[in-house]
């Protein structure tokens, strides 16, 4: 079964957009972030085997002259997922290419930089289950790619954190609205959907527990307040101590119903609150002098 992750870039790796412009943005992205070169050739490395297609299609579209090669292999560690490796041959077209990456024109306007996260979040990009804890990462290898990926999200007014783990830098995103600003800006619309609907499910069940909670304890404190209500009568009641007409009633009252509230005890004989508990203070009050 896929996770939520896979879930989101499978949705994401379908978008081929219109415009050229956003087109290019996002392959750059993807190249920028996720891609390495050694031995004369790029290597852009993937688990999500939808994200491994779209980088050949895209590597098809702007370098028709070469032809990329794809080695799919099991991984040894973790879940044992297959990793794919898309190569491409650095030739004066892909060169070309590179050396654009980084240039101001590629970003020059909203929707461009909406493509180029898309890319960097296809890349290296991760989301956890909307049912756990609320986290949307994008981990790169060097500083300046995580600052440059920054500054694009603020740019579209998210403000997102930045971090060192061991070698790689992450760019993160934590609070649930702007997780699902992101998704649903980039165009993961169903992954959006299912965010907020997991969101409210537990959101209701955080409710439900809060109030659970509040009445166990309302109910813990009224056990407690009983026991020592009950413990003060039979102090009075051993000692046979005198007492008024209104403390007795009380007094007979508590003993018939140990598990009613000062509310419940209250209404049976049409009493406020406040009075009950001027009885039980009084009871309190004349035990205590015994127990000293």
């Amino acid at each position: 079964m896929s996770s939520y992750a896979q879930d989101v870039k499978n949705e994401l790796a379908r978008i081929f957009g219109d415009e050229p412009e956003t087109l290019h943005a996002e392959f750059a992205a993807l190249l920028f972030c996720g891609a390495k070169i050694f031995d004369g050739r790029l290597e852009f490395a993937t688990t999500n085997a939808a994200v491994a297609r779209k980088v050949i299609s895209l590597a098809k579209k702007y370098f028709p002259a070469v032809k990329p090669e794809v080695a799919a292999v099991r991984r040894k560690k973790l879940n044992k997922d297959m990793s794919y490796a898309v190569r491409i041959f650095l030739t004066g077209d892909v060169q070309n290419f590179l050396e654009e990456l980084d240039a101001p024109e590629l970003l020059k306007r909203s929707r461009f930089k909406v493509a180029w996260l898309r890319g960097a979040f296809l890349a290296k990009g991760t989301v956890n289950r909307p049912e756990a804890q609320y986290l949307l990462q994008i981990v790169v290898k060097s500083l300046q790619t995580a600052e440059f990926v920054r500054k694009i999200l603020a740019a579209l007014d998210f403000n997102a954190g930045l971090y060192q783990r061991k070698k790689n830098f992450v760019v993160w995103l934590r609070e649930a609205d702007t997780i699902c600003d992101f998704l649903g800006m980039i165009g993961a619309t169903n992954a959006v959907e299912r965010f907020e609907v997991a969101r409210n499910l537990k959101e209701v069940r955080l409710q439900v527990n809060r109030l659970v909670n509040i009445d166990t304890s309302a109910l813990n404190r009224a056990a407690e307040a009983s026991q020592r209500q009950i413990a003060d009568i039979k102090i009075l009641l051993a000692r046979n101590y005198p007492v008024t007409k209104k403390i007795r009633e009380a007094m007979e009252l508590r003993l018939a119903n140990p598990s009613c509230n000062i509310s419940e005890l209250a209404e049976k004989i049409s009493l406020s609150k406040a009075g009950m508990w001027s009885r039980f203070k009084k009871i309190q009050h004349l035990a205590k002098r015994f127990r000293k």
